[in-house]
């Protein structure tokens, strides 16, 4: 009778045990995980290895070269359960190709390693650059998807444009990001924001006319803020045009300028 009772007690110690192990779950850019910080996705839950080691494989990961991928190990499927690292753990490949990806997570000091082996290659298509951010400036509030703030590509296929034109704008800071293709899981901003957003700062409230810049080489990302008015505009000679960047009031570059208003080197301008 004692061995039964010991033996049933025993049982539900280990059923217990079981059901109390943690689950750890890797979630960040969807080019390796298929869903997009989704820290609820089971098909990321890593295996547990033994002696606290957990490890997850992702195959057919199309990455590019010189793009951070990025990710967070998640206790639970939970933020507030733990997440590691404090910052996400980031990495880039030199080619771009299809890639197998293992990540492997030491839950006893909260450490990780990630690999990644090319397995093939991948050609990368034309992108389409969109600016998200402050409602104030691009009328819709982070929507990464809003077509009217698509970029303009320039004649050398590398730089890009947005200009809005005549904002109401009070004084103060105005963020925001640039995306490819209508999603979050490449965007560029200003990596030492603690969120990684670019800003706009407006010192005196005013109608202005904004510019975002974005070198698709160099993942710069640019804008100014010019007034509206044409009130105290400069005035330049002709020759400038051959010395300065210009651009139009649409956020077109223009190598061979007329008489008009032009944004050159982020100022606006007369060309007479």
């Amino acid at each position: 009778m004692r061995r039964t009772i010991f033996t049933f007690i025993m049982l539900c110690f280990v059923t217990l045990t079981l059901q109390a192990q943690d689950v750890w779950t890797a979630a960040g850019s969807s080019t390796i995980f298929g869903t997009h910080w989704d820290i609820k996705d089971t098909q990321n839950d890593m295996t547990d290895k033994g002696n606290g080691i957990w490890q997850l494989t992702k195959t057919g990961c199309i990455l590019e070269q010189g793009v951070k991928n990025e990710f967070k190990v998640v206790k639970n499927h939970d933020w507030n359960s733990g997440s590691y690292p404090e910052g996400n753990y980031v990495f880039t490949v030199k080619e771009t190709g299809t890639y197998s990806v293992t990540i492997q997570f030491d839950a006893n000091n909260c450490t990780i390693n990630a690999t990644y082996t090319k397995t093939g290659d991948a050609v990368i298509g034309e992108k389409t650059w969109t600016v998200a951010g402050s409602p104030e400036i691009l009328g819709k509030k982070w929507l990464e998807t809003a077509t009217e703030n698509d970029m303009i590509k320039q004649d050398d296929n590398v730089i890009y444009i947005l200009t809005k034109t005549n904002l109401t704008l009070a004084q103060g800071i105005y963020q925001y990001k640039i995306c490819a293709n209508h999603g979050w899981a490449e965007n560029y901003g200003d990596d030492n924001d603690p969120e990684g957003n670019a800003s706009i700062v407006i010192t005196k409230a005013g109608t202005y006319d904004v510019t975002f810049t974005f070198n698709q080489e160099t993942k710069e990302v640019s804008a100014t803020a010019v007034p509206s008015v044409t009130d105290g505009i400069s005035q330049l000679p002709a020759d400038v045009k051959t010395k300065k960047v210009i651009f139009n009031l649409q956020g077109q570059r223009i190598s061979s300028p007329k008489q008009g208003v032009y944004i050159i080197n982020g100022k606006k301008a007369v060309l007479k």
